[in-house]
């Protein structure tokens, strides 16, 4: 079994071999009694973004002790190679849970869900408030399963004029699209090496880390004239192939092709 990782909210000062006992509240405290973790096994919590400390365990956690015990056995610290976000049309409920858990595993930054205009789903204001909520606890969910130091921030639902809004300040947006011609790694190729290359905003890549947003749609996918707003916005229009992929699918896919090339998931 691999280590256990969950995120806290408290910081934990690291002094090695320091003793420390902490209240992880009942959530966690349940999760680590289904565990059955025993002492002198290890567990990492995550205190702030990216930054963990490991605990060697000096008791056996259970829900009714309501606290951890252990001793700070190490630090450990990541930074992302890319600052990757995914632009999700808004699917129904199971799919679009499916599609943080997977896309949250692969080690995306961010999360913006965008109701198109061919959604299924519609949300009204209180809504959106829970979706958020409610997709934000999948997302940290899944990063604890698969031992990541950070979990993305999922945004608020918007519509095409937000969202554009916030593209705005991306150094390249990708915008996957079922009519476009060129594939990603086509598009690259066509790329400075060291540059992006939205209009007005050329970044070098080697000085601070790329901000990428990859746009997937919904069901339907997206309709004509979303497509040349995003066009005209400076995205890229790239294509998975001849396959009709899911939207969970496509999310994933296009997730993954683009950590790869900028670095992550084992690329250069």
């Amino acid at each position: 079994m691999s280590t256990p990782h969950f995120f806290i909210d408290k910081i934990i000062p690291y002094v090695r071999g320091d003793f420390i006992k902490l209240d992880l509240g009942k959530e966690i405290m349940a999760h680590l009694d289904t565990l059955r973790l025993q002492r002198g096994e290890h567990l990492v919590l995550i205190d702030r973004p990216g930054h963990a400390v490991k605990i060697i365990l000096s008791n056996t956690p259970h829900r009714k002790a309501g606290f951890i015990e252990g001793f700070l056995e190490s630090e450990i610290s990541i930074k992302r190679s890319v600052d990757l976000t995914l632009v999700q049309g808004i699917s129904v409920s199971d799919r679009m849970d499916q599609t943080i858990r997977q896309v949250t595993e692969l080690g995306v930054s961010c999360i913006i869900p965008f109701e198109s205009a061919r959604s299924t789903v519609r949300l009204d204001e209180s809504a959106r408030k829970k979706k958020q909520t409610r997709w934000q606890k999948v997302a940290i969910n899944a990063a604890e399963q698969s031992a990541q130091l950070m979990y993305p921030h999922i945004y608020e639902p918007v519509r095409i004029d937000g969202l554009l809004e916030l593209l705005a300040s991306y150094s390249l947006v990708l915008f996957f699209w079922e009519e476009a011609t060129e594939s990603l790694f086509s598009v690259m190729e066509q790329l400075s090496p060291g540059l992006t290359c939205l209009p007005g905003n050329n970044l070098q890549a080697e000085q601070q880390n790329l901000r990428l947003a990859v746009v997937v749609g919904p069901e339907g996918g997206f309709s004509q004239t979303e497509a040349e707003m995003f066009l005209q916005s400076g995205a890229y229009a790239v294509s998975l192939g001849q396959q009709l992929l899911r939207t969970e699918t496509a999310a994933v896919v296009a997730c993954a092709l683009a950590l790869y090339r900028f670095g992550a998931l084992g690329g250069s």
